[in-house]
């Protein structure tokens, strides 16, 4: 995270400690928040998923992101998610993102689409194992996003929390060679055309197909 959205971040996270957004209040959109603190649109935006990531805001599609109550967020299914080993993380996403992909494919607005490909780019620019670890979670998240499915958004949001143990990332780091990095573009790629051609049963099949791949490079299988 940016030193500006770690910045904005902090201010958000002192307005619900202070009272200022309470428990269940919705915040305002991104845009008047950009305009409030004269920061651009994608760093209100990371600063936003920072305090997703930490369990203070929640986002329901249609609806908008609202504060998150400290006894919903340190839950004992927070914690169990958290505390979830790799492998059962995988064990999880294999189940049911590939069936995400299936109806992000009928589902999915041109928005959508628009934010899976760019954090696509994002993911194949990347230059460390940080940067592609945070955009390869947000592409993953846009697809499921675009199910327009609010349950499964929040479930899913809370498994990534997983991703940000140092388990995970540890694993990561030692899989993520320049091998598989091509292959796991080739495989994003792959899951992204099939989206746009709106085709559900190539999306379902591609993302399984990658999970696996990226399962076996991350338990050595």
């Amino acid at each position: 995270m940016s030193t500006s959205s770690y910045d904005l971040a902090t201010k958000l996270t002192q307005m619900i400690e202070t009272g200022v957004w309470l428990e269940g209040e919705r915040l305002p959109p991104e845009r008047d928040l950009s305009a409030q603190f004269g920061m651009a649109r994608n760093t209100v935006r990371r600063a936003l998923k920072s305090l997703e990531d930490a369990g203070r805001l929640v986002r329901h599609v249609g609806r908008g992101t609202f504060v998150r109550g400290v006894a919903h967020a340190e839950s004992a299914l927070a914690r169990r998610i958290e505390q979830a080993s790799p492998a059962e993380v995988m064990e999880v996403r294999l189940i049911f993102e590939p069936q995400a992909s299936n109806l992000a494919a009928g589902r999915a607005t041109a928005e959508d689409l628009q934010a899976i490909e760019q954090a696509y780019r994002r993911s194949r620019a990347a230059a460390d194992v940080v940067e592609f670890e945070h955009w390869d979670a947000e592409l993953h998240l846009a697809i499921i996003q675009a199910t327009r499915n609010a349950l499964l958004i929040e479930y899913c949001e809370a498994i990534g929390a997983a991703r940000q143990q140092p388990q995970w990332f540890r694993l990561k780091q030692r899989s993520l060679t320049p091998e598989a990095r091509v292959l796991y573009d080739q495989q994003h790629g792959a899951i992204i055309d099939a989206l746009l051609d709106r085709d559900a049963a190539t999306a379902r099949a591609a993302m399984q197909q990658h999970l696996i791949s990226v399962r076996d490079g991350l338990l050595g299988l």
